[in-house]
């Protein structure tokens, strides 16, 4: 997957159509199957995840965050996965502090020492237990 997104950002900034084909000519012949099956489904809208819908997605990070939180983040983002991904909380840090699902989560007691509930630097969290949006 890394090779892939790697992939997508040379293509995103590449502005010639010959580059462009010779970067993926390159990507399909060093890549082996299935990566190259879904790299090309990915890369002609073909690929589609028949559990990862939005509503499941939209379900799955309001177990995790505050549901207001996640509205006020998502209206400021404009995009699920770019929300879901600012918001998702840290492998080390959702093991820890996991709140039960359907609860609002809070700051652990040691907030200073953890990490902010919504990425670092993504510029969304919580302050003072006040949803916050900023750049």
């Amino acid at each position: 997957m890394n090779r892939f997104a790697e992939l997508l950002d040379r293509l995103a900034y590449e502005p010639g159509r010959n580059a462009k084909v010779r970067l993926l000519v390159a990507y399909f012949r060093e890549v082996e199957d299935p990566d190259r099956g879904y790299a090309l489904a990915a890369l002609t809208g073909a690929l589609s995840f028949r559990h990862a819908k939005p509503a499941l997605i939209r379900a799955l990070i309001a177990e995790r965050t505050d549901p207001v939180l996640f509205e006020m983040s998502y209206d400021y983002v404009g995009d699920l996965s770019e929300t879901v991904a600012l918001m998702w909380p840290s492998p080390t840090r959702a093991l820890s502090t996991s709140p039960a699902p359907g609860t609002a989560s809070s700051p652990p007691r040691n907030a200073a020492s953890s990490p902010p509930p919504c990425g670092e630097g993504s510029g969304v969290g919580v302050a003072n237990g006040t949803p916050s949006l900023g750049r």
